[in-house]
């Protein structure tokens, strides 16, 4: 063989041992921008939803397999000193806390300093002894499956009427109450479970839990903005917090989550969130299994469900998608999305509450500009047999102490329509996509996915743009697991 050629093997052969020890999760860096025309139309939704006057200011930003395709800020970062708001802009995430949590609670459990089978009850001392408490883990903690009152609204009232945090003492005192459900058999959204998670991993780390995600998450990929809100609001960057009232704007500052923690209680800005979400995705934060894993619906009995260990996941528009939202109280909303096929990362936080305008909205009408997806026209069209979804849909009422929140679907002229009851609203006709998925015209990109087991459905789960919401059992099913 001639030198050249031999060197042409070897170098071949080289190259095929890189391309088989490439790690399983890492995606194909393609390469890909947006065009102008899409640039023009992402910034002209942006600038119509800021000139409705609506929120103070918002971030957006969106990359591709972790390159920058889009980052701006519209209007102000807080309104006193005139800032601008840009993508370095700090929010307050809220509930995207919940989907660092669960990255970091995975990070110790592969470092083996922490397993999801571990018991509350044996990492948490002086932890309420009602019945079935003995066997919440930290799974059951992390898929929302532990039963526990959620401690929101009474934190609420502390923090709002008392001016105070509560204790240790008075949190457990709180949760001393019988579960909703057996650990494991249901599905219920628990702040409460997240806040227990947070005093868990400092308890494992001995580390506060601002160290600990600055240390598992914010040093390893460089983030300069990640870490407790408490830490972070009084720095140039960060944005301040307002709320729309009956009243008009109210700009008094709400720092609502002082003594929130894994529950709702982190801060970053969208251009860090954007690598947050690209290194969960390319391998850097978890291995593939792990985030795998971290994906994995949660059972309820004969059904799953697309929440997963701190993570939402779904389809949008035929694309898998997972991530997480958050909002609260003087801190409007922040979105964090990712969908693996195309590998784009879409990630938004706002500074204004109780606004019309959320974030979801700016991402229904961004992201079918960004995937270069048509809105879907639905047309009046007979539903195959609706009366299989007629009935009362029930969530569970986490806070305790409240009706439960319901919705009616009711078949009509072959026709299956979305009602609730609370409202005025006439009931929304729903149009089918698939055997047992339905959409609707308000907002073209969110599912209604009906559980069916031995052919009688039991269930309805509501995704938001693909994103898992909620899930509401059929009436007859809503006392299943107790």
């Amino acid at each position: 063989m001639k030198p050249k050629s031999l060197i042409l093997l070897l170098a071949g052969i080289y190259l095929l041992g890189l391309l088989a020890c490439r790690s399983e999760s890492e995606e194909p860096a393609t390469s890909y921008d947006l065009t102008e025309q899409q640039r023009i139309a992402i910034d002209s939704i942006c600038r119509s939803f800021l000139a409705k006057g609506n929120t103070v200011g918002f971030s957006l930003g969106l990359a591709h397999h972790g390159q920058v395709l889009f980052a701006q800020g519209y209007g102000l970062a807080n309104i006193e000193g005139q800032k601008p708001a840009t993508e370095n802009t700090i929010y307050p995430i809220a509930s995207i806390s919940k989907f660092i949590t669960g990255i970091t609670t995975l990070r110790l459990v592969e470092d083996g300093r922490l397993s999801l089978e571990d018991k509350v009850v044996d990492l948490l001392e002086g932890f309420p002894q009602q019945q079935y408490m003995e066997e919440i883990t930290v799974e059951h903690l992390l898929r929302h499956q532990s039963g526990l009152v959620d401690h929101e609204d009474w934190f609420d009232s502390l923090y709002i009427h008392e001016k105070r945090v509560f204790t240790t003492a008075e949190f457990y005192e709180f949760l001393d109450r019988p579960l909703f459900f057996r650990p494991g058999s249901q599905y219920s959204y628990s702040n409460s479970g997240y806040a227990l998670l947070s005093a868990i991993l400092e308890k494992t780390t001995q580390k506060s839990f601002h160290e600990l995600i600055v240390a598992e998450i914010g040093s390893p990929l460089g983030l300069r903005s990640l870490g407790m809100w408490p830490e972070q609001w009084q720095r140039p960057e960060a944005s301040l917090g307002y709320e729309l009232n009956t009243g008009g704007l109210d700009t008094s500052f709400h720092m609502m989550t002082q003594g929130m923690k894994g529950d709702g209680g982190l801060s970053a800005s969208v251009a860090d969130l954007l690598k947050i979400g690209t290194a969960l995705a390319d391998g850097t934060l978890l291995p593939a299994s792990a985030l795998e894993r971290m994906l994995s619906p949660t059972p309820i009995g004969p059904i799953a469900i697309d929440y997963g260990l701190g993570v939402k996941s779904g389809n949008y528009h035929g694309q898998p998608c997972w991530g997480h939202s958050g909002g609260y109280k003087g801190t409007g909303w922040a979105l964090l999305a990712h969908y693996p096929e195309s590998g784009i990362t879409f990630a938004a936080a706002m500074n204004t509450n109780y606004s019309p305008e959320e974030m979801w909205m700016l991402r229904h009408l961004i992201m079918p500009v960004v995937l270069q997806i048509d809105r879907p026209s639905y047309e009046a069209r007979a539903v195959d047999r609706p009366e299989r979804f007629a009935g009362e849909y029930a969530a569970i009422d986490r806070w305790g102490g409240k009706e439960p929140s319901t919705r009616v679907a009711t078949a009509q002229e072959g026709g299956l329509f979305w009602d609730n009851p609370d409202t005025d609203t006439p009931p929304a006709p729903l149009f089918q996509t698939g055997e047992n998925t339905f959409s609707w015209q308000a907002f073209p990109f969110d599912e209604f996915r009906f559980h069916e087991v031995d052919g009688k459905i039991v269930a309805c789960s509501e995704y938001y743009d693909g994103l898992f919401g909620m899930v509401r059992m059929k009436q007859e099913q809503a006392d299943h697991g107790r």
